[in-house]
């Protein structure tokens, strides 16, 4: 009996160490840490939309840095709503990138809205990325 009892305990805390190790995998740096360079990214940018030819190529650099958010959040298991805001971000950056791949001119006012909508919806991401559990 006393060995059974010794072998329940080894199992138990082997049973809670393998939950904890499973629900530490929630909270991932480099998740954080790109959606944190979006945010910082936009916030700058969105000062930039006075300038055509360089809010086209922040256009162009925060779609690939979204585009990487997207890729890299579709492989983090039971991230179902990091996936679906990382795609709504993309897509938000993607409307900025084709709207000066038109050719079409862009207004500052519609490109500094639309470097807002990206900061603060990252932003938001940052917080729920940042409240996993670590």
């Amino acid at each position: 009996m006393k060995h059974f009892l010794i072998a329940l305990s080894v199992l138990m805390l082997n049973g809670c160490a393998l939950y904890d190790a499973y629900m530490m995998t929630g909270f991932d740096t480099n998740e954080y840490r790109i959606i944190t360079e979006i945010r910082t990214d936009a916030s700058e940018y969105k000062g930039q939309c006075t300038d055509a030819s360089q809010s086209r190529i922040n256009a162009e650099a925060i779609t690939r840095k979204t585009t990487l958010f997207e890729n890299y959040s579709q492989e983090i298991p039971r991230n179902n709503n990091g996936i679906n805001a990382s795609k709504n971000l993309n897509e938000i950056a993607r409307g900025l990138r084709d709207r000066y791949s038109a050719g079409t001119a862009v207004s500052p006012a519609f490109c500094k809205l639309k470097f807002e909508s990206i900061e603060t919806s990252a932003k938001t991401i940052q917080h729920v990325v940042g409240s996993r559990p670590r």
